[in-house]
């Protein structure tokens, strides 16, 4: 990417409304757009996948859920609400007939739950807008994408733009708890003939890697010297904090005396209590933090602080997160388009006194073939382990030689002054699991850099504590999708 858009040139694209106006449109809807942000990020919409009071996934889902299309009809478009799994907004088509040349763009509406709160500088689920950037959980990931396309559709409808293909927003409410909301509406009602979903990084993203997660149970139990294990890892994040209580001994306390400032030792009584930090990032980019199961692991397997048997155990753990490759599992594989597989352990705790692993994985897109499962199941057996598949999922891909692909590729680029190109991405969105689909934006636009010291290390991004997206970002989203959806609307057949 080059710099940042005030050095650009601003190119106008032809046949098109004049850039400046549409600009000035979006400007002028900022306040608005903030207090609607508002009304959806003040929700706590966190997915109930079992044991919800209100169906299908609990209160705080059908509340945003409604909230949402409450904005729809308040706008004057056509709403449908798919059983509380997913919401519709309808421009240009009707919500009541499938419109086999419709184009539809997917947001979710539930968010990551948000952790420990004391971990938040600021409150999750009371929305603000500090030196640009809006705060509050879910903002980024997802439901800024949600308003986005709203305003989108509000921006065709004020100005009078008639489509020929029709534009649905659609919304769901189970994206981070395994998008069941859309195992549900794909198997009980039809999906558009193209489908966008604005998950990910602009330009387009053709291809979502596969994924495959498990847990590593030991076959034998771990020693009585270890009486705890824990970590505040997930599916989606890397662990910053891990801990093992430990039986006091004096060798153990003079081991452990003189570590770095990334751990904490404290004694309590007849234990010894010892904490890793590190600094959270999605569980499809461990690179991008610092996984604190990796350093609790450095200590455990590479000192004599545990014995010999223990630290044979952990040393699996230690290993997977070393490289991140899933050469531990066997599991180790790459292509062109997407590089390699990666595996991360974000997960470890004592399960019926054995050790347990939970690991995450995402797979090349070319991978499908592989019998994953297989190899794993054998691998950890060879480490003493046994294999639990909790998911195994293929791959997505959408042909990049698709006209939709480079219609929307080159918008991108025009309007942003850009030479990008369509890529691969390890994260997974809605695309994998709908017909026709494909990731497009709203990441990865050239903005203001953060001011600083406005978050802490590991803050401020999505699924991160102080979770936040910059209106700088959703204004030019905005502009793109914009000028992207009036471009795609000139194909005659958008499948």
């Amino acid at each position: 990417m080059r710099g940042n858009e005030e050095n650009m040139e601003q190119p106008m694209i032809s046949q098109m409304p004049q850039r400046q106006e549409v600009e000035r449109w979006i400007k002028e809807k900022l306040p608005d757009i903030e207090k609607d942000l508002v009304r959806i990020c003040k929700i706590r919409s966190v997915a109930e996948v079992t044991g919800a009071k209100e169906l299908p996934y609990g209160t705080g889902c059908r509340q945003v859920l409604q909230e949402m299309l409450f904005m729809g009809e308040e706008n004057g478009f056509e709403v449908r609400n798919y059983d509380n799994y997913v919401g519709c907004i309808s421009y240009g088509s009707t919500t009541d007939e499938y419109q086999a040349d419709a184009v539809g763009i997917w947001a979710h509406l539930d968010v990551v739950d948000e952790g420990d709160t004391a971990e938040w500088q600021y409150e999750p689920y009371k929305p603000q807008v500090k030196q640009g950037y809006f705060i509050a959980r879910g903002c980024q990931d997802n439901k800024s994408s949600a308003i986005m396309a709203l305003y989108v559709m509000k921006y065709l409808k004020e100005c009078q733009i008639e489509l020929k293909h029709g534009l649905q927003l659609y919304v769901g409410t189970c994206e981070e708890q395994g998008m069941y909301d859309l195992d549900y509406y794909t198997s009980h009602y039809p999906s558009p003939a193209l489908s966008l979903v604005p998950d990910s990084g602009f330009p387009v993203c053709f291809g979502e890697r596969g994924i495959f997660n498990g847990e590593l149970i030991s076959n034998r139990a771990i020693s009585d010297d270890i009486l705890e294990l824990s970590c505040n890892g997930s599916r989606a994040l890397i662990p910053d904090t891990a801990t093992i209580i430990l039986r006091w001994t004096e060798e153990r306390q003079k081991l452990l005396d003189g570590l770095s400032e990334e751990y904490e030792v404290n004694r309590i009584e007849d234990t010894i209590r010892i904490t890793a930090k590190g600094v959270a990032s999605h569980t499809a980019n461990p690179r991008a933090g610092k996984n604190a199961l990796l350093l609790l692991t450095k200590v455990l397997c590479q000192t004599k602080v545990l014995e010999e048997s223990d630290r044979d155990l952990f040393d699996l753990l230690h290993v997977i997160n070393s490289d991140y490759s899933g050469k531990a599992l066997d599991i180790d594989c790459e292509d062109e388009m997407s590089g390699p597989a990666t595996v991360t352990a974000a997960n470890a705790y004592i399960k019926d006194v054995r050790l347990a692993i939970q690991f995450f994985s995402r797979l090349p897109v070319s991978s499908n073939e592989i019998p994953f499962r297989e190899k794993a199941a054998a691998a950890a057996e060879r480490w003493g382990f046994q294999l639990e598949v909790i998911k195994l999922s293929k791959s997505n891909y959408f042909d990049p030689k698709h006209p939709a692909v480079s219609v929307l590729t080159d918008t991108y680029n025009k309007v942003m002054g850009l030479e990008t190109k369509p890529f691969v991405m390890s994260g997974g969105t809605y695309a994998s699991k709908l017909p026709r689909a494909f990731a497009f934006g709203t990441g990865g636009l050239p903005i203001q850099r953060r001011p600083e010291g406005l978050f802490l290390p590991g803050h401020g991004d999505y699924h991160q504590p102080d979770e936040a997206i910059a209106m700088e970002r959703i204004e030019k989203a905005i502009l793109v999708y914009i000028y992207s959806i009036l471009e795609l609307d000139k194909l005659e057949k958008i499948v």
